[in-house]
């Protein structure tokens, strides 16, 4: 590698990525519930100064280590309470990320197809765009399960190396992190690696360190934050939560869709395992397999749940193109699944685009009463929303019409998924949210800074907390206490516009306010003293 002539324009391609993902980001309102959950969490540690114990509404909350919740405090710190700080560490991630695959795969004959096909792909950058916490737990396992790849004894420093980064990844999400390198450790273990068994045993005892220091720090303050927590570990991987439910082959139909388009040109190395045998190769199979069988058995269905997949498919991806050659050509079937799916891409902008256009038209045939609220929210859909549509007839024409090798193909697709984000991103996303939380916001927003209790009803939502901006004088109230209790403040709260009735019934005494985007919004007011 001639470094003074690549790693100049591969650092700007890395600058500019960046950039163009920050685009828009602090504008965008911050989406319920994973957003905004660990953006409060991190807001409350400011607003408290206590970074140990993970707090929502200022009561403990024990279902995630608090690493990336601290990654959001510096952000607030720098910048201020806001999307675009609470946004800030996955764009971080996405740089070291992108400059970790480059490095890797230029060092072991991929050149930088994998970074391309790991930034070129929707789900994959889009994730780095999010203020969700799966950006830093794969990068962190990936660092940490890759030296287990290489065939033989395992050296001292890359124990070390790779126990630090399984520790970070606990510290970040929590045991679930030392599952999966456990399970790809056992599958080498079962395939005669049983000279690193000692190398393995170790690395799991140093990945336990860094949590290990946060849970008995935590146990000496609150023993039952601890039990809880583990408690909540196991419940989620034995139960589905909060209705995030889904059939097995779930995450197979995410990966494919949603890993695109390096899922299809992932395909013939992730299954044509006899060509690509390279023990990075068996590494990443090994990795992917862990990952989407763990995740389709876990009772709980969240569609980044599989997202640790994209590494090995980008990077089996990479594999495939750079190995068939300059000159090979893509294969039919292939071709026509992965046009298949850019014309589903096609259809849902387009029909999104026309919808919104045509809304006044079509929404007296809508019968049920909360989603016409939900679609009356004023929303404005502009001429470009169509652009994104554009960008897919162009990519389909343009690929119908030359005959590309694979590489070139790759760069094509590549390309306009790129684009096909930063177009469809600024025109969508803030759309969706005001359709589907947009009243919610508002509403809450508009009560920060008052003296008033804020609680939802019959459904769960952390915008209450990050947009009414509460404090710790009004926190740490629980639901039950709010809506029975004595209280010395007025409490505002809304409930779906179907469960208006129950939440009458729930709350008797407080007052209905108005209907709006899908929500009923209520006051329940401090009784006077004549009650």
């Amino acid at each position: 590698m001639n470094s003074g002539k690549e790693i100049w324009p591969a650092l700007g391609a890395l600058l500019l990525t960046c950039l163009l993902w920050s685009w828009g980001l602090g504008r965008l309102d911050l989406f319920d519930w994973d957003e905004i959950n660990f953006a409060e969490i991190a807001r409350e540690m400011v607003r408290t100064g206590n970074l140990l114990q993970p707090t929502i509404d200022f009561l403990p909350f024990y279902e995630k280590p608090p690493l990336f919740p601290w990654m959001q405090w510096a952000a607030f710190r720098a910048l201020g309470v806001g999307e675009f700080a609470a946004r800030l560490p996955n764009i971080l991630c996405g740089a070291l990320t992108l400059a970790f695959l480059g490095y890797y795969g230029h060092r072991r004959g991929v050149g930088y197809w994998w970074a391309a096909f790991y930034a070129g792909s929707l789900l994959p950058s889009l994730y780095f765009r999010s203020g969700i916490i799966d950006p830093w737990f794969n990068l962190f396992i990936l660092l940490a399960v890759a030296a287990l790849f290489p065939a033989g004894r395992l050296t001292t420093p890359t124990v070390l190396r790779s126990g630090f980064f399984l520790g970070l990844a606990i510290l970040t999400k929590g045991p679930v992190a030392g599952l999966i390198v456990g399970l790809v450790a056992g599958w080498y273990l079962l395939r005669g690696r049983r000279q690193n068994v000692l190398a393995y045993a170790s690395i799991g005892l140093l990945s336990l360190l860094p949590a290990a220091i946060w849970l008995l720090a935590m146990w000496q303050a609150d023993g039952g934050f601890v039990r809880a927590f583990f408690a909540y570990q196991w419940r989620l991987f034995t139960q589905e939560d909060a209705g995030h439910g889904g059939f097995f082959g779930y995450h197979v139909v995410v990966l494919l869709i949603g890993c695109f388009p390096a899922s299809f040109f992932a395909l013939p190395a992730l299954f044509g395992s006899g060509r690509f045998a390279s023990a990075t190769d068996r590494g990443m199979r090994v990795l992917f397999w862990v990952t989407l069988i763990l995740f389709s058995i876990v009772s709980t269905k969240i569609v980044h749940y599989s997202s640790l997949c994209y590494f090995p498919l980008t990077w089996l991806a990479a594999r495939w193109t750079v190995a068939v050659g300059p000159q090979a050509i893509f294969p039919p079937r292939l071709l026509f699944g992965l046009r298949s799916v850019w014309a589903i891409y096609l259809t849902a902008t387009l029909l999104a685009a026309v919808a919104g256009w045509t809304m006044e038209h079509w929404l007296p045939l809508i019968t049920d009463p909360e989603l016409r609220s939900r679609l009356e929210m004023p929303v404005t859909w502009p001429w470009y929303a169509v652009l994104p549509a554009v960008v897919v007839v162009a990519l389909l024409v343009l690929d119908g019409h030359l005959h590309l090798p694979v590489s070139g193909r790759a760069t094509l697709h590549l390309l306009a998924m790129g684009v096909f984000c930063l177009l469809a991103l600024p025109v969508f996303a803030p759309r969706i949210q005001q359709y589907t939380q947009g009243a919610a916001v508002e509403f809450y927003r508009g009560l920060a800074g008052r003296d008033v209790l804020l609680e939802t009803c019959r459904y769960k939502s952390y915008t209450p907390l990050f947009y009414g901006a509460g404090t710790q004088e009004l926190g740490g109230i629980t639901r039950e206490q709010a809506f029975y209790g004595p209280i010395r403040h007025p409490v505002y709260f809304s409930s779906p516009l179907r469960l208006t009735d129950r939440a009458r019934r729930d709350v008797p005494d407080a007052e209905l306010l108005y209907q709006r985007g899908g929500f009923s919004f209520f006051r329940r007011p401090v009784p006077g003293p004549a009650d």
